[in-house]
């Protein structure tokens, strides 16, 4: 890459080091639209040979980009800009679809297994069923915009419907309700987790890398319990809020 897709000064004579002028002024072309929600960014090696830096101050300066959250890396093919944070209210028990559309993003998912089975003793005791009865389990990597953001690992009792319905319809919880099973209430506890390497292969993280763990019991208007779901989550992408007041 010859041309650097925005101006950058490097002022080496300044007492800020070199790496912190570079993440500086990829932040501020982040702010102003100069570059947009997952563009690649130049390699290490096309930024100091466009500054006449060495590659060692470029990947400082990534790896500050990294850790706060403004660039990602997907590994073979290089560095992009972060999408903003998907930031997730506590107001209200949103499905993911609901809360994507709310944002103008597009929802996705892909299957990646279905299957009715009897649950463990730990799942049943949740969803207050014995692990002789039946319940669908159905892991799903969900998506914005086609990038990955997230895994749901969903158990669900007292409905049943297949998974070509599911395919179909997109959203679990208006599935639920074409069943005439209505979620009312839940209870959703949100913890940090390591990336392992199956989150780290499906996700586009490193092994380890931070993620957040929504894990929720879903309830219909009766209080019966209808989906337990443990939600792992991109922590550079992803970030919950909540209204306080006193």
């Amino acid at each position: 890459m010859d041309k650097s897709p925005f101006p950058i000064t490097l002022d080496r004579d300044s007492p800020i080091p070199i790496y912190k002028q570079l993440s500086t002024a990829i932040i501020q072309a982040i702010h102003d639209g100069r570059l947009s929600p997952n563009q690649r960014l130049p390699s290490e090696n096309e930024f100091a040979r466009q500054y006449g830096i060495v590659p060692m101050t470029v990947r400082q300066a990534m790896n500050e980009l990294v850790r706060a959250g403004f660039v990602y890396r997907i590994q073979g093919r290089g560095t992009f800009v972060a999408p903003r944070f998907l930031e997730h209210g506590l107001e209200r028990m949103l499905s993911f679809s609901e809360d994507m559309r709310a944002r103008n993003l597009v929802p996705g998912s892909r299957i990646l297994s279905f299957e009715r089975l009897c649950p463990p003793s730990r799942i049943a005791a949740l969803l207050n069923v014995t692990d002789r009865d039946l319940v669908i389990h159905v892991k799903r990597l969900r998506l914005a915009n086609d990038q990955p953001v997230g895994v749901h690992d969903a158990w669900i009792a007292r409905a049943f419907f297949e998974r070509e319905e599911l395919e179909q319809s997109g959203s679990l919880y208006h599935l639920l309700a074409r069943k005439e099973v209505y979620l009312s209430d839940g209870d959703d506890l949100i913890e940090s987790v390591e990336a392992d390497e199956e989150l780290s292969r499906l996700l586009g993280v490193r092994i380890g890398a931070a993620l957040l763990r929504v894990t929720r019991l879903a309830r219909d208007h009766a209080g019966r319990p209808i989906e337990y779901v443990e939600a792992s989550y991109r922590a550079d992408l992803y970030r919950y809020s909540v209204h306080l007041h006193r």
